[in-house]
C-alpha cells in the first residue's frame, strides 16, 4: 500500500492506492491534487458549510485509489448494489452544510470521512470525458468531497443541480488557478 500526504494550512488529504499503479509518484496528479487541496480548504472556510464546521482547528479526510473489484465489493457490501461505479463516499457526519441539524462537533479536528475512487473507471471516463485521467479524478474527487458535506444529487432534482451546480464551481476554480479550460461538460 502506497500513501501520499496533501496539505493546505489546516486541511490534509491522506492518499492511499492499494494496487502496483504509480498515481501517487505521478507529478502531474501531486500538482492537481495539491491545488485541489487549497481548493477545498478554501470552500471549508467559505459560506456553503455550516458555521460550527469553522469553529474546527484542522480538517482531514481519506482518499483511496482502488481496483473495480475492491469497489464493486464495496458498493455492494454499503449500498446494495452489485456493480462498479466510480467514487463511493463515506461521509463522518450526516450533514455539514448550512443550517444542519444535530451536528455536534467536540473536537478541534475533524474528520469528513472517506472517498474511494476506482482507477479503471476514471480512467474509463477520461476517455469518454476527453480529458486527462488527472482531471477525472479531481472531478470525481470534488464530487466525493461534496457528498462528505452533505450534498446529495440522488435525493432530488433540486438537491441534483445544487451538488452538480458547486462541482462545477468547485473543479472550474481548480482549473483556472492551473491555466486549464474545463474539458467536462455536464
Amino acid at each position: 500500500m502506497k500513501n501520499k500526504t496533501f496539505e493546505a494550512e489546516n486541511f490534509t488529504i491522506y492518499i492511499s492506492d492499494s494496487s502496483d499503479s504509480n498515481d501517487l509518484s505521478n507529478d502531474s496528479l501531486s500538482q492537481f491534487l495539491e491545488e485541489t487541496t487549497k481548493v477545498l480548504q478554501k470552500f471549508i472556510q467559505g459560506t456553503e458549510l455550516d458555521g460550527r464546521v469553522k469553529n474546527c482547528e484542522n480538517f482531514e479526510l481519506d482518499l483511496s485509489l482502488c481496483s473495480e473489484d475492491e469497489i464493486k465489493e464495496l458498493n455492494s457490501e454499503h449500498r446494495d448494489k452489485d456493480k462498479v461505479t466510480d467514487v463511493l463516499s463515506f461521509p463522518g457526519y450526516d450533514s455539514l452544510r448550512k443550517g444542519a441539524e444535530d451536528l455536534f462537533i467536540f473536537e478541534e479536528n475533524l474528520h469528513f470521512g472517506d472517498i474511494v475512487i476506482c482507477r479503471e473507471v476514471c480512467q474509463k471516463q477520461a476517455q469518454e470525458f476527453a480529458i486527462t485521467y488527472e482531471q477525472e479524478l479531481v472531478h470525481l474527487f470534488v464530487h466525493g468531497f461534496l457528498h462528505l458535506c452533505g450534498y446529495d444529487h440522488e435525493i432530488s432534482e433540486e438537491e441534483d443541480k445544487i451538488h452538480f451546480s458547486l462541482e462545477e464551481l468547485l473543479v472550474k476554480e481548480i482549473y483556472e488557478n492551473m491555466g486549464l479550460d474545463n474539458g467536462r461538460v455536464y
